[in-house]
């Protein structure tokens, strides 16, 4: 074990799972092989048809497994889950990804060293399946720390892998997941918690994130924006939530929230309801005043566009 800390405090990984069969054993095997080993992994099953609960158990007491026998949006999930964990410091990992053998033992040391860091976030490798040995760097020079709930808003590195946060902050602050939501829950649940807390980046790659057909993020990629929005309006409502200090930022992050919207008219191909998403905001920016005029143009055009000139400038 490593010896970094005070008394090694125990770290509660997250795993949610709803049939993830395939990556999973790759996922909790680098889980076993961290260089940290005071871990416990809170396993999650969403109510799987598979082979995942046969997998998870056969790693015994470190993998405490449950089981929801109903199928739940993630954002409850979540919190069942979060509600199990033991340790002091709260990580995740989902089925399909794997983290580099130091991931733990590089931020709980981190942790111990900087007491008025309450979140972590670090750099990760994207892989797109089936080119495994493909790795793209996720995050490009250094990223923010601090207070960073402004510069979130108008730009969202945070991989969920990456992330670690002190088990006291989230009861202090009493942020749980929003139960409603499938596929932005994470944001919300880390904007939530960094309206109030300070951040600390580690700029070395702690994690290969998987892009696969079969990853749940992508079977529900129509919800985004219709969360994003909802996500915008229970933002505005914070009562710690000061939208002039913010001004700026959430018009740039309202103006994200209609790209995504936009791009859901534009795939249907409804160039009519697209422009109208995006007049609000076309001059924010010269990517906005360019999305805003290529709506004008037939629906191929974008698609094409967006896949080889504009991926990566809306994320």
């Amino acid at each position: 074990m490593s010896s970094i800390t005070d008394n090694n405090p125990l770290v509660s990984i997250i795993m949610n799972c709803r049939n993830s069969q395939e990556y999973l054993k790759e996922a909790i095997d680098s889980v076993f092989a961290q260089s940290y080993t005071h871990w416990e992994i809170i396993f999650w099953d969403n109510a799987s048809t598979d082979n995942s609960a046969m997998i998870a158990k056969s790693y015994g007491e470190k993998v405490r497994y449950f089981r929801g026998e109903t199928a739940i949006a993630l954002g409850q999930a979540r919190n069942l889950a979060m509600a199990q964990a033991k340790g002091e410091y709260l990580t995740f990992l989902d089925c399909d990804d794997l983290w580099a053998k130091q991931k733990l033992s590089r931020q709980v040391r981190l942790m111990t060293e900087r007491k008025e860091v309450d979140f972590i976030y670090a750099n990760y490798y994207r892989v797109i399946m089936p080119l495994a040995d493909n790795l793209i760097l996720g995050l490009q020079g250094r990223q923010p720390e601090g207070e960073v709930f402004g510069f979130f808003l108008t730009h969202y590195p945070v991989n969920l892998q990456t992330v670690m946060v002190r088990m006291d902050t989230i009861k202090r602050l009493k942020v749980k997941f929003d139960d409603t939501l499938e596929l932005a829950e994470e944001f919300d649940f880390f904007m939530r918690i960094l309206l109030k807390s300070k951040a600390a980046y580690i700029n070395e790659p702690l994690v290969i994130y998987r892009i696969h057909q079969n990853m749940g993020s992508r079977k529900l990629q129509y919800r985004y924006p219709v969360e994003l929005d909802y996500i915008k309006d229970k933002f505005s409502k914070f009562k710690d939530f000061n939208k002039n200090e913010y001004r700026h930022a959430f018009k740039y992050f309202e103006a994200n929230v209609g790209y995504w919207c936009a791009k859901v008219n534009m795939e249907k191909g409804d160039c009519r309801l697209a422009r109208s998403r995006l007049v609000p905001y076309k001059f924010i920016n010269f990517k906005f005043f360019l999305l805003y005029l290529v709506a004008f143009l037939p629906a191929r055009v974008w698609k094409f566009l967006h896949r080889y000139k504009l991926q990566g400038k809306f994320q």
